[in-house]
């Protein structure tokens, strides 16, 4: 009734533990159990289980059969605290719930029973497997990190009890508000606070800055994104929720107080289907939800009037800390005398942080004694201004206008510009703003001066974008530009610097790794963001906006945020539309963005098709051969990925004869790559094969261009379609490692897009080789790439291919296959093809008249295989013969041995059991005779087998 199988042995166990991490995985029904993952997976679909429930089931699979006592189930499940023997009960009603009722073939009728006064026991057969290394450790994985906490540059002054309170209130609470004033130093409170309670705990940290964010509607995406999870779904919240589920993450929220209509109700659902989740957020005012806890953070304690030496004044941590920022800026040392100046100059400030640091900058040119007066003089005319304002945002108001009262004109001007910049900036993003009315080295240098002065940050560990303005800061600089007539101008140098940028981004796209890519550009999300929100609600400047709509298209795509791309340029689209005079080439690129972005979020929907014709009747109206090249091209993939592969064949020969008129290599090699994209699909292998070599020896020299902007890398997908054909032409060897090579390229690359296309070639090649392993981590890396990605036509292949490998090995086959086979409706025509070459049984009607039609003639040799075995299956031998003949004569015309092989072994049988040995073995013969000169082959080794059976007999 129940056992346990190990697949591996000690020997193998220990010698992978010397090599490095690796998974346990544990089977049982339909259920797979990833212990150093914390997963539960049902059927490939991940199933919430909290952290105790998730221990509880792990125990018992470790005892399968054994009877495990509540006592020994809470000192290892609840080791170190004290709880409840009910607190069993409860997590196993909940387990149960998870794993619902057993089904036929799993042996047992329940999968846990209650041995009443004994414990508990998991019943049924459990595998357990060892996997290699788990899914955190293999290459390209630290994509999927959460976003990490800023360094600590400095050390917190000042701050002993507010830690003590907030880390006392963690240690017990889910959600810890720090709630206080700009500039009170929320954030570094925050920061300190989780690093010192995941020492105490163990937890991840995830940090989520949502300062840079304007709108509401992107407060999702950016959490998502700062998680690791796919930010451009349909539902991007359960996104999150699948990413953190069975995770103790401690989230730090910063710069909250903006965003709290949409961040309340996100927050409150993941903490109610999480219960493992703390987070610990910083914010202007309370979020206001059930549970939180709020800790309001004060200014520094100053000292009395009464100070009058340097040790009195240090015992204050605002005088501490003035002094540490002063020593950080080159001030001398101060003298007892100083201590009653310095205590002065504290007291001015209220003791508040970002108050302190930016008067403490002035002491590196400037006497505390000079520095007091004039602080003192200035915040007398401060407090006779406007009472309604609160004491505290007074006086970081007054210090921001002290310190802003002491710059000098260049210095003042840069200031107020840099409030366009959303996020962090370099050296030439500042200069960006200054090019025409300013000198470089003036501009330079009023940089660095506000950078000593504490008005931009300064993070020296970014060797890529060190400088930004703080929240703060940025909206004090924003209200000084307001108050002139540069804003316009500034928020469109802005833009055009961003598509300048975006210009570079392309080019580098084709000579940086994705990871040198990423640090260079993808902090500029934010930037790009603001830049066309500006843009397309200025009528006047809707050309610069569309103008980077498509210079940034590289950038949305390298961050996964394909959908939220694909909406702006539909309102691209919209701006462009109100204009007269239509048919530009802007127009053209536009509309070959947003068909490729719908292909990749979409799938072949018919705005796909209206937007790839549209821009080709303006590419051919403005004899515009790389934009007619972009618009052919995704027309041939179009057809291509609706199955209709005649009509994909004839675009993809015009395109080659239009691609020959120009001297561009790439746009050869997209040539050569549609052409066997599409003989492949119609059957015809021999042209397939022929036009994925020429890509491959075209594509050595290829970069990226214009004419492949929107392409996946050259090299992986000429590798992956040739790995295809090379398996159905029989030389299953080499089309093996024609595969692996696609994949390797494609994860040292790290681009998504170009791993996704390299998986949806490979992975069918590993399954009919019968190659499972692979095939296992192979269709497990194209489910999590596309599900994180947000690439909701992969992950329908993704599952595709799932189907298949459950197929082979699945505990009760026969089960998954009727199950599969009642759900064929639900899968388009390119789908079913794929799925009757897994599995003879997933046949149906329509597949086999799409055959007779002419249609998906890369699969005609299985459809017309697997009706025969239908046939045979409803006792019609005569139908089943005529069909295995036709599987075997259209193979033989498409040079598909692969097909041949199996198509000859299913006649074969036939012919045995009809009394028609010799003549199965007559066609055995030939057939192995042809197969000779290539090799090994899945095919070939069933067909020999069967060959040498029926000569003994």
């Amino acid at each position: 009734m129940y056992g346990i199988a190990a697949r591996s042995t000690s020997s193998q166990a220990h010698a992978g533990a010397s090599q490095g991490p690796s998974e346990v995985r544990w089977r049982f029904g339909a259920f797979i159990v990833w212990e150093a993952q914390r997963r539960l997976e049902r059927l490939g679909q991940s199933v919430r289980l909290g952290s105790r429930s998730f221990e509880l089931l792990l125990q018992l699979l470790r005892r399968v059969g054994e009877v495990v006592g509540k006592d020994e189930l809470l000192a290892t499940v609840w080791a170190g605290v004290v709880v409840e023997e009910s607190s069993v009960r409860v997590h196993i009603s909940a387990l149960r719930k998870a794993l619902g009722e057993p089904q036929d073939g799993d042996n047992c009728k329940e999968w846990i029973s209650n041995i009443p006064l004994r414990g508990y026991r998991f019943n049924g057969t459990v595998f357990r497997e060892q996997v290699g290394m788990p899914t955190e450790d293999r290459p390209g994985a630290a994509a999927l990190a959460f976003a990490k906490l800023p360094e600590r540059l400095t050390r917190l002054v000042g701050r002993d009890a507010d830690m003590a309170r907030v880390l006392a209130a963690l240690a017990t609470r889910r959600l810890v508000t720090i709630v206080g004033a700009g500039g009170i130093g929320k954030t570094r409170v925050a920061i300190h606070a989780a690093d010192c309670h995941a020492e105490r705990t163990a937890m991840q940290l995830a940090f989520i800055d949502l300062s840079p964010l304007v709108s509401q509607a992107h407060l999702a995406s950016t959490v998502a994104r700062s998680l690791g999870a796919p930010p451009d779904t349909p539902d991007t919240t359960r996104a999150i929720l699948q990413r953190l589920a069975d995770r103790d993450v401690l989230l730090l929220i910063d710069n909250c107080e903006h965003m709290l209509d949409a961040l309340a109700p996100l927050i409150a659902e993941l903490l109610g289907a999480l219960p493992d989740l703390r987070v610990l957020a910083t914010s202007r005012e309370a979020i206001r939800i059930e549970g939180e806890h709020v800790e309001r953070l004060s200014p520094l304690a100053v000292p009395d009037a009464q100070c009058a030496d340097l040790a009195e004044a240090m015992a204050s941590p605002a005088v501490e800390l003035l002094v540490e920022r002063a020593k950080a800026v080159g001030a001398r040392a101060f003298e007892d005398s100083d201590g009653r100046l310095l205590a002065a100059v504290a007291r001015q400030v209220d003791g508040i942080p970002l108050a302190i640091e930016l008067v403490a900058a002035r002491l590196g040119v400037q006497p505390i004694g000079d520095l007091a007066f004039r602080l003192n003089d200035h915040m007398r005319l401060y407090s006779a201004g406007s009472r309604a304002v609160l004491p505290r945002h007074s006086t970081l108001a007054a210090a921001l206008d002290w310190s802003i009262a002491l710059l000098d004109d260049a210095e003042l001007r840069l200031f107020r510009r840099l409030s366009v910049f959303r996020g962090r900036f370099d050296v030439e993003s500042a200069l960006s703003v200054t090019r025409a009315d300013m000198d470089s080295e003036v501009a330079f240098d009023a940089l660095i001066s506000l950078a000593n002065k504490s008005l931009v940050s300064f993070d020296n560990s970014d060797a890529i974008a060190p400088y930004r303005l703080l929240d703060t800061t940025r909206s004090y600089a924003a209200a000084l530009l307001a108050q002139t007539d540069e804003g316009p101008a500034m928020r469109r140098r802005h833009a055009l610097f961003m598509r300048e940028l975006m210009g570079a981004a392309t080019s580098d796209s084709g000579e940086l790794t994705v990871q040198a890519w990423n640090a260079r550009y993808a902090h500029r999300l934010d930037d790009v963001r603001s830049a066309l929100d500006d843009c397309l609600a200025q009528q006047d400047d809707w050309e610069t906006g569309a103008a980077l709509t498509i210079a940034s298209a590289p950038l949305w795509f390298h961050v996964s945020q394909v959908e939220e791309y694909r909406d702006r340029v539909i309102a691209a689209l919209a701006c462009l539309a109100q204009q007269p005079g239509t048919g530009t080439e802007t127009e053209a690129w536009l509309q070959i963005a947003l068909g490729n972005a719908l292909w990749h979020t979409r799938g072949p929907v018919p705005e796909m098709g209206a937007a790839y014709d549209r821009a080709l009747a303006v590419a051919m109206s403005a004899s515009s051969v790389v934009l007619e090249l972009q618009a052919r091209w995704g027309i041939c993939v179009l057809h291509a990925i609706r199955g209709e592969y005649a009509a994909a064949l004839h675009h993809s020969q015009v395109l080659f004869e239009f691609a020959q008129s120009t001297p561009d290599p790439a746009a050869l090699n997209l040539a050569h790559r549609m052409t066997a994209l599409a003989s492949h699909f119609c059957g015809d292998f021999s042209a397939a094969s022929a036009g994925a070599q020429a890509a491959i020896l075209v594509g050595s020299t290829v970069r990226q261009t214009p004419v492949n902007l929107f392409q996946v890398d050259a090299a992986v997908a000429s590798n992956a379609l040739l790995a295809r054909t090379l398996w159905l032409q029989g030389d299953a060897a080499k089309a093996m490692a024609t595969a692996t090579r696609a994949v390797a390229l494609a994860e040292a690359g790290g681009n998504a897009l170009s791993l996704c296309f390299a998986l949806f070639g490979t992975c069918p090649v590993a399954l009919w080789s019968g190659e499972l392993e692979l095939a296992r981590k192979w269709v497990r890396m194209l489910l999590d790439e596309a599900q994180r990605r947000g690439l909701a036509y992969w992950h329908q292949w993704a599952h595709c291919y799932a189907l298949g490998l459950q197929a082979r090995t699945a505990d009760d086959r026969d089960r998954h296959v009727r199950r599969v086979a009642q759900q064929l409706d639900d899968f388009d025509a390119p789908r079913k093809e794929m799925l009757v070459t897994f599995c003879a049984d997933w046949i149906d009607d329509e597949t086999i008249a799409r055959a007779g039609a002419g249609h998906g003639q890369w699969s005609a040799a299985e459809t017309w295989r697997a009706a025969g075995r239908r046939c045979e299956q409803r006792g019609l031998d005569d139908e089943a013969e005529a069909f295995y003949l036709r599987a075997i004569g259209t193979a033989r015309q498409q040079g598909a041995l692969g097909w041949e092989f199996r198509a000859a072994i299913s006649a074969s049988q036939l012919w045995v059991r009809r009394g028609k040995a010799k003549d199965a073995l007559d066609l055995l013969d030939e057939v192995c005779a042809r197969a000779a000169p290539r090799g090994e082959h899945p095919g070939l080794a069933q067909a020999r087998a069967l060959r040498s059976a029926l000569s003994r007999n």
